[in-house]
């Protein structure tokens, strides 16, 4: 499936200081290949910053992943981690 806007949140943590941001995304119709794909998140680049945390369930495991780079609206994430 596509990336969902409704499906993200900002959990309220990190905002307003240097401390990473912490957001979380409802993937249960999306695969795991999907989420971590670079540019999944670009429908909230505007929300995002380089170091930022999202963390995100899908159709097999949830995963943790790190926003390395955002250009022209372009979101790269690495470091996914299965935590399952």
């Amino acid at each position: 499936m596509a990336f969902s806007r409704a499906n993200f949140a900002n959990n309220g943590m990190g905002g307003g200081n240097s401390a990473p941001k912490i957001f979380s995304y409802n993937g249960t119709a999306d695969t795991k290949a999907a989420v971590i794909a670079n540019s999944f998140f670009d429908g909230v680049a505007d929300y995002l910053t380089v170091g930022d945390i999202i963390f995100s369930t899908t159709t097999t495991v949830p995963v943790a992943l790190y926003v390395v780079s955002i250009s022209a609206a372009n979101v790269v994430v690495t470091g996914y981690v299965a935590i399952a």
